[in-house]
């Protein structure tokens, strides 16, 4: 292995796949019982009444904690609020947060409609975080110690040279023929993404976007439920130590089995979620049959767990009814304790506040 000299750029970083044995038995039992609570999770997405519940929920804390990572930081009001607004008035961070939702949907319709993961689509992911274009960098870039502006690293330089380390990762990531486990070749994968550090900025979120469309891809998500981010902030200094010592040493072992301890932690996470959100619409279909009429109208509980934070003009879209109607909709429900309803600038919102809580624990 080449020698790893932290003061000059890495342009020996080695291609893959490494040069050495990554499925120890210990990998392989860790990676058995992250691909079971995986499976867990993604099986339970079919036991809620519409899966469209989950488009403005799960996927929607991982663009949040995602960017946490990066030091831009809201709220879960400020999100629920936003996706049902005006876009223009909303935070810069929070718009942030909205454009990386945004880029990790758009991955995967295109992973639905045949895309591999390629140089394009990581472009691709990359620009839709900025809501501006983004691509391969052709000059220097360092990472530094935020706190203490130490550096840390010099990832690769010279375009040709990254064109080459992502061509290699491209067709590691797509080969269909080697005999690495799903998971193991995600943890190496994320390393290699971010070990190239392809754009200017926005290669942590566009690598931990990458990570979920490469589940999706693997036939292993079938909606992009899985917010690995959260365990990320949990174990900072654990993610960073082991990243170098696999640039400084070549050690892959401990970087994989992280890797996996944070899919089957997250995966199990997940799954207590969508139990968890199931039970709530289970309740509420108990309180309010019966007492709202409001309730029998096909989609109208399904709108109010994709919405948290609803409008009657949400109400009337999703519905195709007229305002006085999605207006008493939302009013029976409010009658029954069900919503809050809420005076924020010119505009009522109707909140579903056990969602919000349970999303914000």
């Amino acid at each position: 292995m080449p020698q790893f000299n932290p003061n000059l750029p890495w342009n020996d970083l080695p291609e893959l796949p490494p040069a050495t044995d990554l499925e120890s038995r210990a990998i392989l039992k860790a990676c058995i019982s992250a691909m079971t609570e995986l499976s867990k999770a993604n099986a339970l997405v079919k036991t809620l009444p519409n899966e469209e519940v989950l488009i403005n929920t799960l996927p929607l804390q991982e663009a949040r904690r995602s960017s946490e990572i990066e030091n831009i930081v809201t709220t879960n009001d400020d999100l629920y609020r936003a996706i049902a607004s005006d876009r223009n008035q909303v935070d810069s961070n929070t718009k942030e947060v909205l454009h990386y939702r945004e880029a990790l949907w758009e991955g995967v319709r295109s992973i639905r409609e045949g895309s591999t993961l390629d140089i394009q689509l990581f472009e691709q992911i990359c620009s839709r975080i900025f809501d501006e274009k983004m691509k391969v960098r052709s000059g220097p870039v360092v990472i530094e110690n935020r706190a203490t502006q130490q550096l840390i690293y010099r990832p690769p330089t010279g375009y040709g040279n990254l064109i080459r380390l992502l061509t290699n990762l491209e067709r590691f990531i797509n080969d269909k023929t080697d005999e690495f486990e799903p998971l193991v070749k995600m943890a190496v994968m994320h390393y290699q993404f971010e070990a190239i550090h392809p754009f200017r900025d926005g290669n942590g979120r566009t690598g931990r976007i990458l990570n979920i469309l490469y589940l999706v891809y693997q036939g292993l998500l079938d909606v992009p439920i899985l917010y690995l981010s959260r365990f990320l902030i949990q174990n900072r200094d654990a993610y960073y130590r082991y990243l170098r010592e696999v640039t400084e040493n070549g050690s892959w072992h401990q970087w994989i089995l992280y890797i996996l301890e944070a899919v089957e932690q997250t995966s199990r996470d997940t799954a207590g979620k969508i139990e968890a959100i199931n039970r709530l619409i289970n309740n509420f279909m108990i309180k309010a049959s019966g007492r709202a009429k409001a309730v029998e109208r096909e989609g109208f509980v399904d709108l109010l767990f994709k919405w948290p934070y609803c409008k009657i003009s949400i109400v009337e879209r999703e519905l195709a009814c007229s305002r006085i109607t999605a207006t008493r909709y939302l009013n029976e429900i409010v009658a029954l304790g069900l919503l809050e309803r809420v005076k924020i600038g010119r505009e009522y919102y109707y909140i579903n506040r056990d969602l919000m809580e349970l999303l914000s624990e």
